[in-house]
């Protein structure tokens, strides 16, 4: 599974893009766009090297696009969706439980460290950037 999850990254960014977009049509790129690359890049080999699921964080690089007043909500849903395009890769290559298991911990994991990046807070990972986009980021009122 890790070897799929190498060679796929692109493939599972490209699935994950046309997933959330579905739920923020009028938003592009999405508020994580940048750290969901770097997630799905990241998964394969830490997963071929045993690492623990929380490690996925030290990994995560690019920019957060937030408006001024946040989007906690939104970034939820982002990683909502996910965790979702990593289950549907899970069942359609018959994943092992604790593979799957792992795989929705990475994400968990990875959202709540795009949370803490989102909020300027002390122990976000290093290469995740907090952009605050004052024009041209339009959220529906649920998901902020």
């Amino acid at each position: 599974m890790a070897e799929v999850l190498s060679v796929q990254a692109g493939e599972m960014l490209r699935i994950w893009r046309l997933a959330r977009h579905s739920i923020q049509p009028e938003m592009l790129p999405g508020l994580a766009d940048g750290a969901l690359a770097s997630f799905f890049d990241a998964l394969g080999p830490l997963l071929s090297r045993s690492a623990r699921p929380a490690e996925v964080a030290d990994a995560l690089a690019g920019a957060l696009r937030l408006p001024p007043e946040g989007a906690d909500g939104a970034l939820r849903e982002e990683w909502e969706v996910a965790r979702q395009v990593l289950r549907a890769a899970c069942e359609s290559l018959g994943a092992s439980k604790a593979v799957e298991a792992w795989l929705d911990d990475a994400a968990q994991a990875a959202r709540d460290a795009s949370l803490i990046a989102a909020h300027g807070e002390a122990g976000a990972p290093l290469r995740l950037v907090r952009l605050v986009v004052f024009s041209g980021l339009a959220l529906r009122p649920r998901t902020v």
